[in-house]
């Protein structure tokens, strides 16, 4: 089990020789770290990803920047019918993309295939706007407004391998989305009372090979609860803290455990177990039901990612206090890089 140190205070992340600063180690409930990543040649990997979804429909957005190339790419799924489209952009050394130190910093990438823009509203509220690939079979475009409650709670954590390779990660989840998807074959739109978005901002500087787990999961028992969380394998193993949170009708619930995450790597869509190690804190069951293959390989360049989208069934535990899931909606993944 980890001791980790909640964050009070606004931070830096790196010093002036560009290493993690020893304070910025530790998480907090609201983003309080400036981003300020400097200087580690084609290591330093920045990204705003965003994913709305309900049961019927699945739609994600990402503006990225790994050093050496900007990686823009949406994808969306019907989940009634099952069909899927995935559209990727990438430019020489990030150009077109614009990501900023914090998380209330807009994110935007803009050239010649259109552009996506993920700012913060004068009410605090994320407007996500999107007009990509107009003209072809991959076009996307979207207009989708996050609500964000006052005093609504988020997972933000400073992950340090070494005072030279660290990563701030940041996820908003749990709240409901509105507005329109439009592709080239279909238009949807989301309610927010039956909808989720989820925000994964992430500033660091990477090891060259790097593997992880992620699932998110964010659920309505009805009435006016809300519960969700993010849970995190393999990439912060042996690094004295995790990613790992709970968020119950607005507050976070840090998990300090190790999370297990069992699935058949031959055939990913057979049910998963994803259970805390150390604690009973979370014990589910996740049962795929559409598999997201993203592949590349371009020599010293590779990265393999199998999303599971499906549905998660189990039982959260805070304190003395227990929350049952049935049928939340969300995903889990596999990724294996080299970049």
């Amino acid at each position: 089990m980890n001791l980790e140190t909640e964050i009070q205070q606004p931070t830096i992340l790196c010093d002036p020789s560009g290493r993690v600063n020893r304070n910025a180690i530790g998480w907090s409930k609201t983003p309080l770290h400036r981003c300020n990543v400097q200087g580690h040649w084609l290591r330093k990997k920045k990204w705003n990803y965003w994913c709305f979804y309900d049961q019927n429909f699945l739609a994600s957005f990402t503006v990225s920047d790994i050093d050496y190339a900007g990686v823009i790419f949406c994808y969306w799924l019907d989940r009634r019918t099952g069909e899927f489209q995935e559209a990727t952009v990438i430019t020489p050394f990030g150009k077109g993309t614009l990501l900023g130190q914090t998380v209330s910093s807009n994110a935007r990438y803009e050239g010649k295939e259109g552009f996506l823009d993920f700012h913060i509203d004068e009410d605090g509220n994320y407007k996500i706007k999107v007009d990509f690939l107009r003209g072809t079979k991959k076009a996307i475009q979207a207009d989708i407004t996050l609500d964000i409650p006052n005093q609504w709670e988020s997972l933000n954590v400073v992950v340090p391998w070494n005072r030279n390779r660290f990563q701030f990660t940041h996820k908003l989840f749990a709240l409901g989305a509105k507005g329109k998807v439009t592709t080239a074959s279909k238009s949807y739109e989301f309610n927010p009372r039956d909808s989720f978005g989820v925000l994964d901002y992430g500033r660091g500087v990477w090891p060259y090979f790097s593997k992880w787990n992620w699932a998110s999961m964010s659920y309505r028992p009805g009435g006016n609860e809300v519960y969700g969380m993010n849970l995190g394998g393999g990439w912060t193993d042996g690094t004295g803290t995790t990613e790992n949170a709970l968020l119950i009708n607005g507050r976070i619930y840090k998990i300090p455990s190790v999370i297990a995450f069992e699935f058949d790597k031959k055939d990913p869509k057979k049910p998963w177990m994803i259970y805390s190690k150390e604690s009973k804190a979370v014990e589910l069951v996740f049962t795929p039901d559409f598999h997201r293959k993203a592949y590349s390989n371009m020599g010293l360049i590779a990265s393999k990612v199998n999303q599971m989208i499906g549905s998660f069934d189990g039982v959260f535990r805070v304190g003395k206090s227990e929350f049952r899931i049935e049928s939340g909606q969300g995903w889990a993944e596999d990724h294996i890089a080299r970049w």
